[in-house]
């Protein structure tokens, strides 16, 4: 499992998130989802509105499922869990998602701005193994309760 290194302060709130995206002008979500036998958190459709309240139009597809596991849980356990999901399945992925950008999207904040976390070596090499991209979207504490809420 791995080791999370972080500055502990008083009132110091953290929250950490990760998802596995599949993203691609040809992708179709539909095929990913049946093909994975897993529901995504989201999709959508290269060319289809966000929603009916906007008129911007999606630039490309992508599928997205995001770790389930509470956000008060470090990074690191949202990894092992999407790796342990999608490590076995990286193949059937690759050859249904040829052309697409797969990767992995993490979120990280603390309270206080400061703080971090580590990634053992071990659990670098499983990201690094199945050869996709590592997101890391680093949010200042005022922004920590938006993202979450979203």
């Amino acid at each position: 499992m791995g080791i999370v290194n972080c500055v502990a302060t008083e009132g110091n709130e953290k929250w950490s998130t990760a998802s596995f995206r599949i993203a691609g002008d040809e992708l179709r979500p539909d095929q990913i989802t049946a093909t994975l036998s897993l529901e995504p958190t989201q999709s959508g459709v290269k060319g289809e509105r966000f929603s009916a309240r906007h008129s911007a139009v999606r630039r490309t597809s992508f599928w997205l499922l995001k770790c389930p596991l509470s956000n008060s849980l470090p990074l690191t356990e949202h990894l092992e869990w999407l790796l342990d999901l999608f490590e076995p399945k990286i193949g059937l992925i690759n050859s249904i998602a040829e052309g697409s950008k797969i990767m992995l999207l993490c979120g990280f904040s603390s309270g206080n701005g400061q703080g971090g976390f580590t990634l053992d070596a071990q659990l670098l090499q499983r990201i690094a193994s199945i050869g996709i991209a590592f997101s890391l979207d680093l949010y200042p504490p005022e922004s920590a309760a938006e993202t979450i809420a979203e």
